[in-house]
């Protein structure tokens, strides 16, 4: 790879991030061309890491099924806004709104679910979302507790069906308490200077593919990081509109990304 010129020196690409959603795979099947994509990127010597806005399922799952695809992946080479999640609080006490991948990550750093005056209430997917939790959050953050939620994303789409995501949730808690969460995942910055920071790369030294031009492309241009909206998911080349983040490139499917990185 013969490198790009940043800030008038020659920077080689060390690293691709790839969101998973509509990118990686659809549903339960891998999107076309993308373990041949990834052992390509292992082949020059690339690092892939796997980035994802859901915060329900856990790194060991979604290792599992990369490979079941004979995508190479380590748990290691996965990062979800869940874990993000946690490692932004750091420790403390939370009171949750979420499933198993969410729990598993606080748990990991010690942070201890309690519903006695918490340091944060944390809102992520959660298939079990009631009118009972919506209150229970809305109490706690009245009594002073932060709002931290692990990503805004309206809709998720499973097998060609939308349902209502994440956001959907985080909109009701902060409609009842009447405060704007800290928001972790994409379109934040805060989970890809993360992911940097776990690599040891720089933003010039990586590439960012995604399918949503609000999230994933949101995060690439707020973090720096040149981007790649694959058009194999949610957003299409007609949603690249002037008030949208602007991705670097604009590309149909994997080969043209392996034809892309060939360049960088």
């Amino acid at each position: 790879m013969e490198g790009v010129v940043f800030q008038g020196v020659i920077v080689k690409l060390k690293a691709v991030f790839l969101d998973l959603d509509g990118t990686v795979y659809r549903g339960a099947a891998e999107v076309p061309g993308a373990a041949d994509f990834v052992r390509y990127c292992h082949q020059r010597g690339l690092r892939c890491l796997f980035i994802t806005n859901r915060a329900n399922r856990t790194p060991l799952v979604v290792r599992d099924q990369l490979r079941g695809y004979g995508i190479p992946c380590e748990t290691e080479d996965v990062l979800t806004s869940a874990q993000a999640t946690a490692r932004y609080l750091g420790g403390g006490t939370a009171w949750m709104i979420g499933e198993a991948g969410m729990e598993e990550a606080l748990a990991e750093v010690g942070v201890r679910l309690t519903d006695q005056n918490p340091d944060a209430v944390v809102v992520s997917f959660d298939r079990q979302f009631s009118y009972d939790k919506m209150v229970t959050a809305c109490k706690l953050i009245g009594k002073g507790a932060r709002f931290v939620a692990t990503n805004p994303d309206h809709r998720l789409t499973f097998d060609g069906e939308i349902f209502p995501g994440t956001g959907s949730i985080v909109a009701a808690v902060a409609t009842g308490s009447g405060v704007a969460p800290e928001v972790v995942g994409k379109p934040e910055r805060r989970i890809f200077d993360m992911a940097l920071d776990m690599i040891g790369c720089r933003p010039e030294e990586v590439l960012s593919i995604g399918d949503n031009i609000d999230t994933d492309i949101g995060a690439s241009v707020a973090s720096g990081i040149k981007s790649v909206l694959l058009l194999t998911g949610i957003s299409s080349r007609a949603d690249v509109t002037a008030d949208k983040p602007q991705p670097d490139y604009i590309l149909e499917d994997f080969a043209a990304v392996t034809a892309l990185v060939e360049t960088l």
